[in-house]
């Protein structure tokens, strides 16, 4: 899993602006400009060296992007985002065919983030000379296919431009660490036993856990994969009295639909451990399709607690929750948690027998959406189904405070975890 990861392109290597293997741009390199790949016309290299070096990654997927590039018939001009849209849909679907296998998220990447004009929508394959695509000098991955084009897009961009500057900075972070970001995780107790209540903010939180002095950009990152365990905490301050909290000898978390996102942060999930000194055992049961098909796996804690004999134990699932239900392995969880569920639009029909079984046991749940928009559509559905709401739609504090691009819509920004709603039992 962490292979995949490390095989992740970075925006500034999709936009063309680095090198694919090296992660270097020409400035960087110290070459007067970085080589195009001859046959797919997409990935660029500092060196001859370099290309060779990421030739056995870039091949089946070079020859695939060389395909579709001379499917004629799947380059309609796009006239406005929605073309856009539908080409790159279908785009996606014959990558599918082309590889001979599904695309991977990397994959599927390279063409939804692949450079365009923000105003025509021309890609520079489209373009007689690529060279005329011009980046913004600052960002450096929002482009137009000429300075005519600058002219009208410009005053939108430079809203927008230090956004930009801040998704390349958090993902050149994650690109530097394996892709595994800024996993910062204290190791010391809450002796106080001050929570709850959690503090106000994401700058009180890191204060009262004696966080080292962060870079603001470091901070950033960090936050995205603590942004899981401080939703969690903020949930059980609100479903369970500070006693009950304080007296558990095992605390058991459910995560709904989990995938290598939510596997890759798990180490940050010690922190409840750290912020609940009392309890001895943390059980973490992932769910969902796209986990490891392995059943049970302790996993190290700090030499903290270590010391003092506290477990933890991770259980994966590999399925639907309503079918971990009726399994012999069922936990009753303290609290179901569902990551940017989109529950009203993806797998609805496998999102609701789920949600019915979370209602019928009176199961403590929190589900986060990545706008107010899913949320309210997520808090409808629920709702829909006979939950209890405790909380619907509420901005989340604890939400990451990395900005993710939208692929889909121009200049368009999402964060993990941005709304949630909590619920239990049935209304």
């Amino acid at each position: 899993m962490k292979q995949d990861l490390r095989k992740r392109k970075t925006l500034l290597q999709i936009k063309g602006i680095a090198c694919s293997s090296c992660c270097k741009t020409s400035h960087e390199a110290n070459v007067p400009a970085l080589l195009r790949c001859a046959r797919c016309r997409m990935s660029y290299y500092c060196s001859k060296q370099c290309q060779k070096i990421d030739f056995p990654d870039h091949k089946h997927f070079c020859l695939a992007l060389y395909d579709l590039a001379n499917l004629e018939e799947s380059w309609w001009p796009c006239e406005g985002e929605s073309e856009w849209n539908k080409r790159i849909v279908q785009h996606i679907r014959l990558l599918d065919d082309l590889l001979d296998r599904p695309a991977t998220a990397a994959e599927k990447n390279f063409l939804f983030f692949q450079p365009k004009c923000q105003v025509c929508f021309l890609t520079p394959l489209e373009l007689t000379s690529p060279q005329k695509f011009i980046p913004c000098s600052n960002c450096r991955v929002v482009a137009c296919c000429s300075n005519e084009h600058w002219d009208i897009h410009r005053s939108k961009h430079q809203a927008l431009c230090k956004t930009y500057e801040q998704v390349v900075e958090c993902d050149m972070i994650q690109y530097e660490r394996g892709g595994e970001g800024v996993l910062w995780a204290p190791e010391t107790w809450d002796k106080s036993k001050s929570f709850p209540p959690l503090p106000a903010d994401w700058d009180a939180y890191f204060a009262w856990r004696k966080a080292p002095s962060f870079i603001p950009k470091y901070a950033r990152v960090a936050s995205h994969s603590l942004s899981g365990p401080l939703t969690v905490l903020e949930a059980l301050e609100r479903f369970y009295k500070k006693n009950t909290l304080h007296s558990l000898e095992e605390l058991v978390i459910h995560i709904l639909g989990a995938a290598q996102f939510e596997i890759m942060s798990l180490m940050a999930y010690e922190e409840l451990m750290h912020v609940l000194p009392d309890f001895k055992t943390l059980r973490m049961v992932l769910i969902g399709f796209d986990i490891p098909d392995s059943k049970n796996v302790s996993v190290d804690c700090c030499s903290l607690c270590t010391e003092a004999k506290r477990t933890r134990n991770i259980v994966f699932f590999k399925g639907a929750y309503h079918e971990y239900v009726q399994s012999s392995e069922f936990l009753t969880p303290h609290l179901a948690v569902g990551f940017n569920s989109g529950l009203y639009e993806d797998d609805t029909e496998l999102w609701m027998p789920t949600v019915h079984c979370l209602i019928e046991k009176d199961i403590p749940c929190v589900f986060t959406s990545y706008s107010k928009s899913e949320a309210d559509q997520d808090l409808a559905t629920i709702k829909g189904w006979g939950a209890k709401i405790y909380a619907g739609a509420k901005k989340n504090k604890w939400k990451s405070l990395v900005p993710i691009v939208e692929p889909m819509i121009v200049d368009k920004f999402f964060h993990n975890n941005n709304f949630k709603t909590l619920f239990k039992g049935r209304l």
